[in-house]
């Protein structure tokens, strides 16, 4: 470049940098600030025409419904259903295909149709709702178990401003089981738990204050938020977004809801666990990676009661699909070994 050429570039620069400086920073701005609400605030969805089939004739599908409610410690309330073995089911598919195979394996007792042995908790994913539950609990139910599942904070019918990524959640989780029991009593127990992605996560961070809880399954957890989001990003902006936005973004979205998403390291309460717990994940999962899934589960104490199971050519959002009746099968088996026969 020419002495000329240079001189002139530079008051180009010196002309329009000035102008242009603020209209970046404001974009730059705006673009964390945009950030921080989708890291705190999950879209709600709407129920799908399955989930009303499900609804409007619990029994066809092999179960019963029970709505009810419950407040958490700041007041926000949490919408849930109770999911029970039906007794007179009808077409049932899922559900009487199960009890056939858990009857020809001989692993675990099957329970007398309509007959629990305990309950489970089921964590939705984010974005989720509690009727994902529905095509879980054919099978569960198969099995002898009930299901209590709730819309997380932020989501579906559940009150609450933001999803604190287990922070608050973890404490909900307690507050569930307390409801749950306030309204049927002591005969949902025993208690097992079960979680998808940031179900899974919150699982993880709730097990080990939670001494209700037998059994776990968790599906899809992820190890450490800021990687996580930092991966989120990256997916939805493209390579060319700098790792500092992710990080501004995550920070802010942090501050405004008053937590440090830096201290969320499920992996870390994974290593305070003390009950029988498997871990599933994708093999191809783009999402939350399979690696993050070997380290919760590396992170499992060793001699306890531990199952690490990955589905080959599964993603993030059709691990239960990709694995089916197979993975059903040993979920509800792993929970009759680890928790006393009906």
């Amino acid at each position: 470049m020419t002495p000329l050429s240079t001189t002139v570039l530079r008051r180009w620069l010196s002309k329009w940098g000035r102008r242009l400086w603020l209209p970046a920073l404001l974009a730059w701005a705006a673009t964390v600030w945009l950030g921080s609400e989708k890291f705190l605030k999950p879209n709600r969805i709407v129920l799908e025409e399955r989930h009303v089939r499900a609804i409007a004739d619990p029994a066809e599908y092999g179960f019963s419904l029970t709505r009810f409610a419950a407040e958490m410690a700041d007041g926000v309330p949490l919408d849930a259903w109770l999911i029970e073995p039906e007794e007179n089911p009808g077409a049932a598919v899922k559900t009487r295909r199960m009890r056939e195979r858990l009857a020809a394996s001989g692993k675990v007792a099957v329970p007398p149709p309509g007959s629990a042995r305990g309950t489970v908790l089921f964590l939705h994913g984010r974005g989720g709702l509690k009727e994902n539950a529905f095509p879980v609990a054919e099978r569960f139910v198969a099995g002898g178990w009930r299901c209590v599942a709730y819309d997380s904070r932020a989501h579906g019918k559940s009150g609450g401003e933001f999803s604190t990524y287990g922070v608050l959640e973890k404490d909900d989780v307690r507050r569930v089981l307390d409801g749950a029991e306030a309204r049927f009593g002591g005969r949902l127990r025993p208690w097992v738990i079960f979680g998808n992605s940031l179900g899974a996560a919150v699982a993880l961070q709730a097990i080990p204050s939670e001494p209700r809880l037998r059994a776990g399954v968790v599906v899809s957890p992820f190890a450490e938020l800021p990687e996580l989001t930092t991966r989120a990003a990256k997916n939805v902006l493209g390579g060319w977004a700098p790792g500092w936005l992710a990080d501004a973004s995550t920070r802010l979205g942090g501050w405004r809801g008053g937590f440090d998403p830096w201290a969320i390291r499920p992996v870390e309460d994974a290593a305070s666990i003390r009950i029988p717990m498997m871990v599933c994940h994708g093999e191809l999962d783009r999402v939350i990676p399979v690696e993050h899934g070997r380290r919760v589960f590396a992170a499992l104490p060793e001699g306890g009661t531990k199952v690490w199971r990955p589905v080959p050519g599964a993603y993030h959002y059709n691990v239960l699909a990709t694995g089916g009746d197979d993975l059903y099968q040993d979920i509800v088996e792993f929970w009759g070994r680890a928790v006393a026969p009906p």
